[in-house]
């Protein structure tokens, strides 16, 4: 267990406030790696990070002035951040989070997830705080993750409320004891509240009824389709194939879910053509285009799910988007 608290409080209060930002950022810079920030506001900076380190993960939180942080692609492939971090809003004004052309709004008790091996802009902090978990971890306990990144979630709901209550009881100086017992405990009950509160309701109840090898090959076989499902050719033999079982004991854990690998495979690829459309860097693209890079061989077949689903043809979902 690794602790560091940076305050501007404990720097020399004959420093003028440029010097005082720029030694507070340099300290902040060596602790998580390449990373811009820029103070925000006319009145002088003042600010609090307290990081600790609990075996995989890297847990965080700042309150003070308000000032951005800037990852470009350069410091990501120079210092590349292996894990998702979920961070809550803990200001009561909101800030804007940025990533490949994609702005969200995040306000007050709403939570962001994001990877850290992106580039990204956050303008506005002010108080927020974070939860850094390696990446195989995350993937593992919640197959789909990757599609619940930089939209803005319900810091309310029940599992983040209980996360974000959880994870600031940690950050309390004394809270966390240097023990290897306890820190594996509190690694485990972070990650099992992560993947509660990121995970569906269906990926929920499934693994919570499957145990031991059975639960292992199940999140092995939702990952494989969360990863392949916009390869048109994608069959349940491809699933068997990559997880290493036969295609009878895939129908058997899928079934075991309550939803079918068809169902899952549309959902998925639904999804990803909402995400198209809505996507300006996609303006150039074609319907039948986007229809075919999210796995659909059909057009007109595309254009009827999509209007069963959100109840418009993509053409005026992405008139709308635009």
């Amino acid at each position: 267990m690794r602790r560091l608290t940076i305050s501007t409080d404990d720097l020399p209060a004959h420093l003028d406030d440029r010097t005082r930002f720029k030694l507070w950022r340099d300290t902040y810079c060596e602790w998580v790696g390449a990373t811009e920030l820029q103070h925000l506001d006319d009145s002088p900076f003042t600010g609090q990070w307290d990081f600790a380190g609990v075996r995989g993960l890297l847990l965080a939180r700042f309150q003070g002035s308000r000032h951005s942080i800037t990852r470009t692609a350069e410091q990501v492939s120079a210092f590349p951040q292996e894990r998702y971090f979920l961070c809550f809003n803990l200001a009561s004004t909101a800030f804007s989070f940025s990533k490949s052309g994609r702005k969200e709004t995040v306000h007050m008790d709403r939570a962001l997830l994001f990877s850290g091996m992106e580039a990204f802009s956050c303008h506005g902090v002010r108080s927020w705080m974070s939860v850094g978990i390696p990446k195989p971890m995350l993937q593992r306990l919640v197959p789909d993750v990757d599609n619940l990144t930089t939209s803005a979630l319900d810091g309310t709901s029940p599992a983040l409320d209980h996360l974000k209550r959880y994870v600031g009881l940690l950050m309390e100086p004394g809270a966390l004891a240097d023990d290897p017992v306890l820190s594996e405990h509190v690694e485990a009950t972070v990650c099992d509240l992560v993947a509660l509160a990121l995970g569906t309701a269906e990926n929920n109840a499934a693994l919570a009824r499957l145990r031991g090898l059975r639960a292992a090959r199940c999140a092995d076989i939702l990952r494989e389709i969360a990863t392949c499902f916009s390869d048109p050719a994608f069959s349940i033999k491809t699933v068997a194939a990559r997880t290493g079982v036969s295609a009878s004991y895939v129908q058997q854990l899928l079934r075991e879910t309550g939803v079918s690998l068809s169902e899952r495979v549309l959902e998925l690829r639904m999804q990803k053509a909402r995400r198209m459309l809505a996507d300006r860097r996609n303006d150039h693209l074609k319907v039948s285009e986007i229809a075919f890079a999210c796995g659909f061989n059909e057009t007109s077949y595309f254009n009827r799910c999509f209007r069963r689903r959100f109840g418009d043809t993509p053409l005026n979902y992405r008139s709308e988007q635009g």
